[in-house]
C-alpha cells in the first residue's frame, strides 16, 4: 500500500492520471511558458517577415523578366517597359519609382541589329517588424534581366 500521499497531505495532491503533484511543481508549465513564448513568437514573425520577403523578390524578378521580354521586341520606348514594370510590381506594399527603374539598350529603339537589353528592378521593401536592427529596414531587393532582341524574320 502506498502511504506517500497520506503522510504529507500538505505537500502532495493526486491528479485524474493518479500522478503525485508537489505543491513546489504547481507553477511550473507556467514559467516554461513565459520563458518559451518570446522565443516561438520570435520564429513565427521570422518566418511570416521571411515568406513576405520572398513574395516581394519574386514580384521583383518577374516584372523586370517582363519588362526585359517586352523590350526584347523592339517596339517598346522605354517608357513602355517602365509602365509595364510599374504595372506588374503594383501589389507590393510600396510602389517601385520610375527612378527604381534602370533600362539598358545596346541598341537604338527600332534598330534592325540583334542586340541586348537589360532591365533592372530595385524595390526597397519594408520590414513587418523592425527586430534589434539585424536585418537593415528597408530591405533594398534588385533584379536584373537580360535578354537578346529578338529579330523576326521578315521585319525588324
Amino acid at each position: 500500500m502506498n502511504t506517500d500521499h497520506a503522510e504529507r497531505p500538505e505537500t502532495a495532491s493526486r491528479r485524474p492520471g493518479g500522478r503525485v503533484r508537489r505543491r513546489g511543481e504547481r507553477g511550473q508549465s507556467l514559467v516554461e511558458l513565459a520563458l518559451m513564448l518570446p522565443v516561438i513568437l520570435f520564429l513565427l514573425v521570422g518566418v511570416v517577415e521571411v515568406g513576405n520577403a520572398l513574395n516581394a523578390y519574386l514580384t521583383v524578378v518577374d516584372g523586370a523578366r517582363d519588362g526585359a521580354r517586352l523590350g526584347s521586341k523592339g517596339a517598346a520606348s522605354d517608357a513602355d517597359i517602365k509602365a509595364l514594370v510599374v504595372t506588374e510590381t503594383e501589389r507590393l506594399a510600396s510602389p517601385v519609382a520610375d527612378s527604381d527603374i534602370t533600362i539598358t539598350r545596346d541598341y537604338p529603339v527600332g534598330a534592325a541589329e540583334t542586340s541586348a537589353i537589360k532591365v533592372e528592378v530595385c524595390y526597397d521593401h519594408p520590414l513587418i517588424l523592425d527586430v534589434l536592427d539585424l536585418v537593415p529596414n528597408p530591405l533594398r531587393m534588385c533584379s536584373t534581366t537580360a535578354m537578346p532582341r529578338l529579330v523576326l524574320p521578315g521585319g525588324s
